[in-house]
C-alpha cells in the first residue's frame, strides 16, 4: 500500500485558512471520493474539555469549512460533532465556550452532539476487544468523515492524534466502559485499533487535516500540558501514515512505543512505512528542522514496560491519579466518569481514590475541569494490584 500526505508550513502562507486550503488541495488526487456527489459531510474535531489547548481550534475548523465552501459544498450538507468523555457536559457546550459553535453558526453548519441520538450497534471484523461495539449515529450516517485531530501527549495511550481522535465517535459513557477492556497499554492499544478498524471497514471516504500548529507535550497531556509551536499542518487520507509522519517530524519512532499505532500496523490498518508515503508540500527533512523534538510523558522504563505487558516493570511504573486538594472544587466529575468505580464521592467532600481497584485509565484526569489531578507511578505497591 501507499498513500500521499501534504506537509504545509503555516508561515509560508498569509494565514491559517490559506495554509489549510493549500494542504488539502495538494492531495486532492489521492481522494477516494468526489466531493460534489456527497450528501452528508461530518467534521469530527477533538473537543475534550473547554480549555483552548485541549481542543481543535475554531480558526482551524473555519479553514476547513472555507475549503469546502470554495469547492461549492452547500453548508446545509455539513455538520460538526463530537462526544467528550465528560458526563456533565456535551460537545456543543464545549464548542460554545471555546468559540467553535459561533463559527458553525456563522457558516450555517449544524452542530451535533453524538450522545443525543441512540447509538448504532455494530460489529468489527477481526476485533480483539471491542466485540460488543456501538458507534454514534451521525458517524454511521455520514458520506464523508473529516477528522480534525491535534497532536498531544496522552497519559494512557502515549499520544492522541489521527487514530486516537476517533475514540470520540463512541458516544457518551460507553467510552469509559470500553476503557475497562484495555487493562494494560498494549491491550488499550488493541482496543483503540479495534475502533479504528471499524472506521477503516465502514468509512472509506475519509479526510484528515492534522493540527500541528501547537503541539502538547508532557505528563499533563491531553488536557493541559505545555504547548510547543510547530506551525505545521498535515493532510492525508491514511490516519496511521499521518501519525507516523507527525511523530517522525518530532524525531520520535511511534511504531516502537505507541501501542495503538503498533497494533494498527501489525493488523495492516493503513500505511506505516515511511518509504510507502509520498510527501508533498515541504519535505519531511524541512519539517524536522522547523519542529522541536517531541517529548513524551513516559521515561524509557515506562516505554519498555509497554512492550512487556503485564510484567513486573509494567505493574511498578503504571500511572495512577493523585489529587491536589488545593485545586479540587469537590464537583464529583472524576467519580462519575470512572469506569471502574474506584473513586468514592460524597457531596461537599473530597473524592476518595481506591488505588487497588483503579485501572489507570486516567479518565478522571481528562475530565477534571480544575486540573486537580496529576499522575505518579504506582511503585512496588502496584505488584499487589490486579491491573
Amino acid at each position: 500500500m501507499s498513500t500521499k500526505i501534504s506537509i504545509v508550513h503555516v508561515k509560508d502562507h498569509n494565514n491559517l485558512q490559506e495554509a489549510i486550503i493549500k494542504g488539502i488541495e495538494l492531495i486532492e488526487d489521492d481522494f477516494k471520493f468526489n466531493l460534489s456527489e456527497l450528501s452528508y459531510i461530518l467534521l469530527k474535531p477533538n473537543l475534550l474539555r473547554a480549555t483552548e489547548d485541549a481542543c481543535t481550534q475554531p480558526s482551524f475548523v473555519d479553514g476547513v469549512l472555507s475549503y469546502l465552501t470554495k469547492k461549492g459544498i452547500d453548508m446545509k450538507n455539513v455538520s460538526i460533532g463530537d462526544s467528550p468523555g465528560q458526563i456533565k457536559t456535551s460537545a456543543s457546550n464545549i464548542a460554545k465556550k471555546i468559540g467553535l459553535y459561533e463559527v458553525a453558526e456563522k457558516k450555517g453548519v449544524k452542530f451535533v452532539d453524538f450522545e443525543k441520538e441512540i447509538p448504532i450497534h455494530e460489529t468489527i471484523d477481526g476485533a480483539i476487544y471491542l466485540t460488543d461495539y456501538y458507534v454514534s449515529k451521525p458517524v454511521k450516517d455520514c458520506d464523508l468523515l473529516i477528522n480534525l485531530p491535534k497532536l498531544k501527549t496522552h497519559g494512557e495511550a502515549t499520544i492522541t492524534g489521527a487514530i486516537k481522535n476517533y475514540w470520540g465517535i463512541i458516544p457518551g459513557g460507553l467510552k469509559a466502559k470500553f476503557h475497562l477492556l484495555g487493562k494494560t497499554p498494549a491491550q488499550f492499544g488493541d482496543t483503540l485499533a479495534d475502533n479504528y478498524a471499524w472506521v477503516i471497514q465502514n468509512k472509506p471516504n475519509r479526510l484528515t487535516i492534522y493540527d500541528l500548529e501547537k503541539v502538547m507535550y508532557g505528563s499533563m497531556g491531553p488536557v493541559s500540558g505545555p504547548m510547543k509551536e510547530w506551525n505545521l499542518i498535515l493532510v492525508g487520507t491514511d490516519e496511521l501514515a499521518l501519525d507516523v509522519v507527525a511523530l517522525a517530524i518530532g524525531k520520535f519512532k511511534g511504531l516502537n512505543f505507541v501501542p495503538h499505532l503498533k497494533s494498527a500496523y501489525n493488523r495492516n490498518l493503513g500505511v506505516g512505512n515511511l518509504e510507502n508515503i509520498e510527501i508533498v508540500g515541504i519535505s519531511l527533512e524541512e519539517a524536522k528542522k522547523i519542529a522541536p523534538k517531541f517529548k513524551m510523558p513516559r521515561k524509557s522504563m515506562t516505554r519498555f514496560a509497554s512492550l512487556i505487558t503485564g510484567g513486573f516493570v509494567y505493574k511498578v511504573t503504571k500511572k495512577i491519579p493523585i489529587m491536589t486538594k488545593k485545586k479540587c472544587k469537590k464537583c464529583g466529575m472524576c467519580s462519575e466518569i470512572c469506569p471502574a468505580h474506584a473513586i468514592h464521592f460524597v457531596n461537599n467532600e473530597y473524592p476518595v481514590f481506591n488505588k487497588k481497584t483503579c485501572i489507570s485509565c486516567l479518565c478522571c484526569l481528562e475530565v477534571c475541569p480544575h486540573q486537580a489531578i496529576d499522575t505518579k507511578a504506582r511503585g512496588f505497591k502496584g505488584l499487589f494490584t490486579s491491573y
